[in-house]
């Protein structure tokens, strides 16, 4: 299963920096917004649905689910904001949620504009773990 997140991890990074290209041989459908794709592993068919959000570099309410019925695991980023002050003032505030057999998942990251600096947050069975990175 962390080979999963981090496939995750990296899918999204893709996404967040507004990479748009499709896989070779990968549809895209529009269906009302969304982009829509399913994905081919050797555990089975990934679907893959992403979401524009507001313009800029923080696209405050884009979105990117990814479901997996072999693994039975789901995983949802969202875009919440750029914030305005506090610790994180400057940075872009993405939620991660995923649910597998394994359990439920819930990170929540911040970064710059440049992508090479920023801060995540994890809850794991009651002990919060904070990490960061600088480039």
């Amino acid at each position: 299963m962390k080979h999963a997140y981090m496939v995750l991890l990296v899918l999204v990074v893709v996404f967040v920096a507004g990479c748009t290209s499709t896989p070779a041989g990968q549809a895209i459908k529009d269906v009302d917004g969304e982009a829509r794709t399913v994905v081919k592993t050797d555990e089975g068919a990934v679907e893959v649905t992403a979401k524009e959000g507001s313009a800029g570099w923080c696209q405050e309410g884009a979105e990117w689910t990814m479901t997996s019925a072999a693994e039975g695991a789901n995983a949802q980023w969202i875009v919440d904001r750029l914030e305005k002050s506090g610790e994180y003032a400057g940075y872009c505030h993405v939620i991660y949620k995923a649910t597998s057999p394994d359990g439920d998942l819930r990170m929540d990251y911040w970064f710059d504009e440049s992508g090479e600096n920023g801060y995540y947050e994890m809850d794991v069975g009651g002990q919060k773990i904070k990490q960061e990175w600088h480039g």
